[in-house]
């Protein structure tokens, strides 16, 4: 399993990770927060978990959760560690 945390320009960060990892993310969203809220657009989807607001995209085969704060980005550090430890 290969999970990428990369920072962007306004400070926050996207999750990236393979499409056959998707299971996983979400089992890590729902090990550390509770339950994931969707709420879908056309081609996105908002997700609410840990009292934050993602942005969810899969676009060319590539998912990525974008934190919409730098509170958010935090989450995503810690799903990216959850996930790290469970594939040692």
């Amino acid at each position: 399993m290969a999970v990428t945390l990369l920072p962007l320009p306004n400070g926050t960060s996207s999750l990236e990770f393979a499409p056959v990892d998707m299971q996983l993310v979400r089992g890590a969203i729902s090990y550390l927060f509770g339950e994931a809220i969707p709420e879908l657009h056309g081609s996105y989807s908002r997700i609410v978990f840990g009292g934050e607001t993602f942005l969810f995209e899969q676009e060319w085969d590539a998912p990525c959760l974008i934190a919409s704060t730098v509170a958010g980005s935090l989450l995503l550090v810690q799903i990216e560690r959850q996930l790290s430890e469970t594939a040692s």
